[in-house]
């Protein structure tokens, strides 16, 4: 009597350390950027939101390595080392990876002018939530055309960061909806 060995199951949910690691170390790379983009005054303190770029592409090309965990601890690090409202980037983060995590964004099917499209109005609505959360704490409202600034370099910023993160991911040699 043979008795065959039933291959371990392998849960397609979780994702190595390694590799969850290796995605926050990148995001911290970024943010740090991001913060010193912030001191330049050719900016006028308002700084391309690339992490939510970086987040958002993340999202769309490899659902299953953005993790909740670095979405709001690279959210709180950018509030605590750039003086930020406490909690309303990382709340505005979270809602940004649980409807990327629900599909809620976009489809697969979407080209990339789609994808822009819909990472433009991710971004507006994060800004326009940001604003909000500033005029009931501070009772005054910020100057809007920084404001309107930092929406359209960051929507700018996108198709850059688009094209890198995707030739990264074909370069490593695996397919980009591989985790999907």
């Amino acid at each position: 009597m043979t008795r065959s060995v039933a291959p371990p199951k392998s849960n397609n949910y979780n994702v190595d350390f390694s590799k969850q690691f290796l995605v926050f170390g990148i995001g911290f790379v970024i943010t740090l950027f991001e913060l010193a983009l912030a001191q330049w005054s050719f900016l006028f303190s308002s700084a391309p939101m690339i992490s939510l770029c970086y987040f958002y592409i993340l999202g769309l090309l490899r659902p299953k390595l953005l993790s909740f965990i670095t979405v709001i601890s690279l959210a709180l690090l950018f509030e605590l080392m750039g003086g930020d409202m406490l909690g309303v980037r990382v709340t505005a983060f979270y809602v940004v990876a649980l409807m990327l995590k629900k599909r809620i964004v976009q489809s697969e099917n979407n080209d990339f002018i789609a994808h822009w499209a819909n990472f433009s109005l991710v971004c507006l609505a994060v800004v326009i939530f940001r604003l909000l959360m500033f005029m009931m704490i501070y009772f005054t409202q910020p100057n809007l055309s920084v404001i309107a600034f930092q929406i359209g370099i960051s929507i700018l910023v996108f198709p850059i960061f688009f094209v890198v993160i995707s030739v990264i991911l074909s370069l490593t040699g695996s397919p980009i909806r591989e985790d999907a």
